[in-house]
Order: C-alpha cells, then structure tokens, then sequence
C-alpha cells in the first residue's frame, strides 16, 4: 500500500516526452508532479539546477531534457555535450547523498554496432558522431556518480507533441506527390507516451515491499516490437491515413547527412520486460496510437 504520494520532478517538460509526462500524470493519483520548463530550469545551469531540485524533497528526478538536433551536434560540439553529458553531472551532484533516484533516457545511437540479432544492453558501445558520443558520455557519467538511476535506451521517439518523424510525415504527405525515404536503417519507433507510461508503472512497482529494489539501478532498452524502417513507416503513414502521396526507397547512401546514423537499432527488450513485467506494443499499435493522438491534438 503506498502511504504517501510520491513526489516527481520532471525536467524537460516542454520536449515532446515531457509533455507526454504532463498528459499522463492525473493518471496517478499517488504521485505528485513538478514540471520544469527549460525556462523553468536550464539543465546547462548548475546554480539553477541545484536550486530547483534541492527546493522540494522530490523522490524522483526524470529527466527528459536533451539535446536531440543529431546533424547540428556535428558543428555545435560543445553545447551538445554541456546539455547532454556536462548537465548529467550537474543533476547527479545536486541529487548525491539524498534519497532521490533518477530516471534519465539514452539513445540507440550509443550502439552503432551490428550483429543481426537485437542489440542487448550488454553490447560493446561504439559511438560514431557527437550526438552519439554525448548520449554515452552522459550514462558514464551518471554510472560514475554512484546514485540510484535507471537508464533507458529508446530509439525514433515520435509523439502527438514536438517534432518528429511521424508528424513530418503527415505534412509532406498532405503536401506532396511523392517522397524519398530511406529503407536501409532498421529499427522500431518509440511512441513517447508508452515510455513514459513504463517509466511510472516501474515507479510504482518500486513502492511495493517485496520488489527487488535492485532491479531499479539498470540499464534498460525500450522501444516498441518488432522490426521496420524509415520507408516502412512512411509507406503505412500513407496507407493508414488515405493519403495519395507515394513513399519511395532509397538507401542512406543516397541521403548523406552531417552526422552517421546507425544501420541497425534493433534492441532487444527481454531484461526490461522481465525485470518489471512491461507490456511492450508493436511498432504498428504504437504508430496507429501516435496517430490517433495527432488527430485528437488538432
């Protein structure tokens, strides 16, 4: 029985996952939430961010805040790595020595590696790019600082919030005769609300007394089932939503970009699964959720 409600302090609120935070929250009567805004607390700040989580005596710090522009990290190297390695030591030393756990979310980039299997949380980390790099950087740091955090590893994030992939889609697709995606970079999207509904159920499993509180101070990958590509969900884009354009593939080879994308973001989502018994949708329901959300917001 939980006997207090658990207080939650969720930075990066205004990114389409802490939104997706805002949207789910009444949702959890026992918890109480406080959303802080880039405005609110500039993770980049160290003064603003000791003040802003030493204010109350959260239980939880989410942190939802990123640097995400992966092509521009390739010419803003220092900002990318101030918001997304620099800024996890920040949040670590305001948090050290209480009891306060965090939650912070990494990326697939962190792998670039492949096997043809689904990538395990135990694979060599092989970076490529300052995005990349700054995402892993980021988790040593916070791995260093020896606090009480779970990681998640997500790839292709889309949300009926921000901008993403699904949402550029939908207006090319209104716009446009005719589109190139690529076909060759194989993974499974990420529908931001199912991640921040696993992250609360796994709080809430951890108020239990027989939980094994060591299954918390993880590294996790989460990311819809299944397998797809850029071009596959484009195509369905089109189908699900009657619209005339037509997707064509190409290879990444043939859409160069500033920074390298991996070839292969497959995860393999077993330990989390077990660990806290999640239940993890395909990449489809995931797709056709973020869409109805999308026509729900308009």
């Amino acid at each position: 029985m939980i006997m207090k409600k658990i207080k939650i302090a969720v930075l990066g609120a205004d990114g389409q996952l802490g939104q997706e935070f805002r949207h789910l929250h009444q949702s959890y009567e026992y918890m109480s939430f406080d959303f802080f805004s880039r405005d609110d607390c500039d993770i980049a700040d160290q003064e603003e961010v000791r003040a802003v989580l030493l204010s109350e005596n959260f239980d939880y710090v989410i942190n939802c805040a990123a640097y995400t522009a992966v092509d521009k990290a390739e010419s803003e190297q220092e900002e990318c790595f101030l918001i997304n390695a620099k800024a996890c030591q920040f949040i670590c030393n305001a948090i050290k020595g209480r009891h306060v756990r965090l939650v912070h979310f990494s990326s697939d980039y962190v792998y670039h590696v492949y096997n043809g299997f689904p990538l395990k949380e135990t694979e060599r980390c092989i970076p490529s790019g300052i995005y990349a790099k700054s995402k892993l950087e980021g988790e040593n740091i916070i791995r260093a600082s020896e606090i009480e955090a779970l990681i998640l590893r997500t790839s292709w994030v889309v949300s009926s919030f921000g901008h993403n992939f699904v949402k550029t889609m939908l207006k090319l697709g209104k716009d446009k005769s005719e589109l190139n995606v690529v076909n060759d970079q194989l993974g499974t999207i990420t529908y931001a609300r199912h991640l921040a509904s696993a992250v609360l159920n796994i709080i809430t499993a951890m108020t239990s007394e027989s939980a094994d509180q060591s299954l918390f101070n993880q590294t996790y990958n989460f990311s819809s089932e299944g397998i797809t590509s850029w071009y596959d969900i484009a195509d369905r884009i089109m189908k699900d939503e009657g619209l005339s354009c037509k997707v064509q593939s190409i290879t990444t080879a043939e859409y160069p970009t500033p920074a390298v994308r991996p070839l292969w973001s497959v995860m393999a989502k077993n330990k989390i699964r077990e660990a806290f018994g999640l239940d993890i949708p395909h990449w489809f329901t995931a797709l056709k959720e973020c869409l109805l959300a999308i026509k729900a917001d308009q």
